[in-house]
């Protein structure tokens, strides 16, 4: 549930849209959000004339989490290796090297996919450790 709000959040000036009395939590969302993402203006998507609160990347990693949050409530899935995690950080990292260093101009969507692959996975990585964590502490007590 905290996803799904986090992930509503991102998309907060479209739903200022529908309802505008919303706007006051505008000021708060961007900040928070800030906390975690750049926010560069050229990086956000733009929906319909409004912006979202995190760049493409950043909405990625947190679609990606929803998704992978969602997939859990239906489906058992297996444990995700480090190795994995590791291999799905490729993408976002080999965008960021050769975006920083100029050999293409950044891509809204390539930024998007590489962070739904890196958040999708990191989400089932990070669950998996919480749950372990969990049972060796009921072990304990």
């Amino acid at each position: 549930m905290v996803i799904l709000l986090w992930c509503i959040g991102i998309f907060w000036e479209i739903v200022v849209h529908f309802f505008p009395k919303s706007v006051i939590a505008v000021p708060l969302l961007k900040y928070n959000y800030s906390l975690v993402c750049h926010q560069q203006t050229e990086k956000l998507f733009r929906i319909y004339g409004y912006n979202t609160l995190v760049c493409s990347r950043c909405t990625g990693i947190y679609l990606g989490a929803l998704f992978s949050s969602s997939i859990i409530l239906f489906a058992k899935l297996k444990k995700v290796s480090k190795r994995i995690m590791i291999i799905s950080s490729v993408p976002m990292f080999m965008d960021v090297t050769l975006y920083s260093s100029g050999l293409y101009s950044y891509s809204k969507l390539i930024a998007l996919i590489t962070g739904l692959i890196l958040g999708s996975v990191g989400f089932l990585y990070i669950h998996d450790a919480v749950i372990n964590i969990l049972i060796q502490k009921k072990g304990k007590n």
